[in-house]
């Protein structure tokens, strides 16, 4: 009975990969699994339901109407999965569990001192977290593999709630004030959004021979390396007070919020505990 429920399980995550990325080559590296073997799930999901699931043609897969009445009930079984599976080896001190996933660069000054906080005073909430870039926490908690998420790009998905966690924005700062900040310039890779809309503030930036997606260390490329760049100006902050940066002015900054997202079906007293901790840890 297990075999048969975890077998299920995998079949109905190689939906939900096959929906949400239009294709069952690219379902395949989602899921770990050849394009043969996705193929096979899709076929075996479908006898089981008695229902085709997909039109397919050379430019990829699109969901049916059955397919589409399955998309949410898919989504909800991979959840309930998930739950059971994290609450059935629990220790016994444990009454709730919590996965987060956090985006590198809001460890340092956030989610470590939030989660230390927690711990001591929640020992009844078992905790795992873990630092990954923005594209996997978004699809990580999509697939259900998260119940809550901390990042500055998050997707807009069904089941999905959004809230902003502080107002922040994307600063140019040097290391070297003196200096103009065009000839030292260095691009820190903030996202496809974020790199767009300075951009379109900015124009065409100079060109440079460094390009860095470094999150915080940015700062310390900075100030050991040296240079200019744009960097989110909370983070940056002691380092400002310190002198060892500066914002160069009559620069164009850019909004650069980091948000808060969680799966609907989380436990409301839980959740609205991790905000209000969050928050204060995000002041």
């Amino acid at each position: 009975m297990y075999i048969e429920i975890e077998m299920d399980v995998h079949l109905v995550r190689t939906f939900i990969a096959a929906a949400e990325t239009g294709s069952f080559i690219a379902a395949s590296t989602r899921v770990h699994a050849s394009a043969s073997a996705v193929t096979e799930r899709i076929k075996q999901l479908e006898l089981l339901l008695g229902a085709r699931l997909f039109e397919r043609d050379k430019r990829g897969c699109r969901l049916t109407q059955a397919g589409h009445r399955f998309m949410e009930p898919a989504q909800a079984m991979v959840r309930a999965w998930e739950i059971g599976h994290s609450r059935v080896n629990l220790p016994a001190r444990y009454h709730h569990s919590l996965r987060i996933g956090g985006q590198h660069a809001l460890w340092p000054t956030l989610l470590i001192p939030m989660l230390n906080e927690l711990t001591h005073a929640r020992p009844d909430i078992a905790v795992r977290a873990s630092a990954a870039a923005p594209a996997q926490i978004n699809r990580a908690l999509a697939d259900g593999e998260l119940d809550m998420a901390f990042l500055y790009d998050p997707v807009l998905r069904n089941g999905i709630r959004i809230e902003q966690l502080v107002a922040d924005r994307l600063v140019l700062v040097s290391s070297m004030p003196e200096r103009e900040w065009r000839d030292i310039f260095v691009h820190f890779d903030w996202g496809e959004s974020a790199n767009a809309e300075i951009r379109a503030r900015m124009g065409d930036l100079p060109p440079t021979g460094i390009e860095l997606e470094l999150g915080i260390l940015s700062l310390e490329w900075l100030t050991s390396a040296g240079g200019a760049g744009f960097v989110p100006e909370r983070m940056a902050t002691r380092h400002l007070h310190e002198g060892k940066l500066a914002i160069v002015e009559g620069v164009p900054s850019v909004e650069f919020s980091p948000f808060i997202c969680w799966r609907a079906s989380l436990d409301a007293t839980i959740c609205e505990a991790l905000i209000a901790l969050a928050r204060r840890h995000g002041t």
